[in-house]
């Protein structure tokens, strides 16, 4: 069952991204990371009155934890698009199912069969290949900008991050339930975006006119990756739902192809074909 989870997962991620790119063009990224987390509180705040709450140390260890690195990774995140072209920047987020390789036995005790730390190696790759274009200055042009781009570092600290944040969610929920963590982890998320645009004087109507529609489209896909990403990690291992969720640029090739008519599909089969091969791994290890 957790496949199925994680599977439906990057497919949301996929989908809030084509709406991400078209809320970006009038409105801040840092107002829209704001609004992702509006509906998904709304949503699961009702459900606390119907679940079985459990509280100790390692939960709030857990939900603050994720919260403030997921924070400060959402930042970051937005500073990298703003600053890095794409084609350099979105290769380094294919390296977090790697560092959780390392994170997760310290972390949570999990550690993958060899035939699964291999389908995530693959799955890596694939990403990585994925997202390089003849365009982008070749194979190694995202690492060598490493050293000349902020835009690009960002990304690879987000990457980083995201490798010890998924962590802190299992902390949480194996010490709370699914829905529990996903709550107040958007409610801690939720309150500092809040303080940080209410910093920059962000919240003015002039800033959402016109982009209402797709802001409540992306907090409602938001929900949907939140729920299936935490259910599928309460069942298996950190690694593998994250090595998972980076099928989202699959997807998000396909959607890009077919929906905004974006060239390039035939150059991202390889990638996309060895991200496959490690799917097929970790199902079978």
């Amino acid at each position: 069952m957790w496949v199925l989870f994680a599977s439906i997962n990057p497919v949301m991620e996929a989908l809030r991204s084509l709406f991400v790119k078209k809320a970006s063009r009038i409105t801040e990224p840092v107002i829209i990371s704001w609004c992702n987390n509006v509906i998904p509180l709304l949503i699961f705040s009702p459900l606390l009155f119907f679940i079985d709450l459990k509280f100790n140390g390692w939960f709030f260890f857990g939900v603050i934890g994720s919260a403030i690195l997921n924070l400060v990774a959402t930042i970051l995140y937005m500073n990298s698009i703003k600053h890095g072209q794409i084609s350099k920047v979105m290769p380094m987020m294919s390296f977090s199912p790697m560092f959780l390789l390392f994170t997760s036995p310290l972390m949570v005790g999990e550690f993958p069969h060899f035939w699964g730390i291999v389908g995530i190696i693959l799955i890596v790759a694939g990403s990585y290949l994925l997202n390089i274009t003849s365009s982008s200055g070749g194979l190694f042009a995202p690492f060598k900008s490493l050293l000349k781009e902020k835009g690009t570092r960002y990304m690879f600290f987000v990457s980083v991050i995201w490798g010890f944040s998924a962590n802190f969610d299992k902390i949480s929920i194996n010490n709370s339930s699914n829905l529990q963590h996903i709550t107040f982890v958007n409610l801690f998320i939720f309150i500092g975006m809040t303080i940080i645009n209410l910093y920059l004087g962000n919240f003015k109507k002039k800033n959402f006119a016109g982009n209402y529609k797709n802001l409540a489209i992306i907090s409602t896909f938001t929900s949907g990756a939140f729920f299936f990403h935490m259910t599928a990690l309460s069942m298996t291992l950190v690694a593998y739902v994250v090595a998972m969720k980076r099928l989202s640029g699959i997807m998000s090739v396909i959607l890009g192809h077919f929906i905004l008519k974006e060239p390039g599909i035939e150059k991202r089969f390889l990638g996309a074909s060895i991200m496959f091969a490690g799917v097929l791994l970790i199902l079978f290890s």
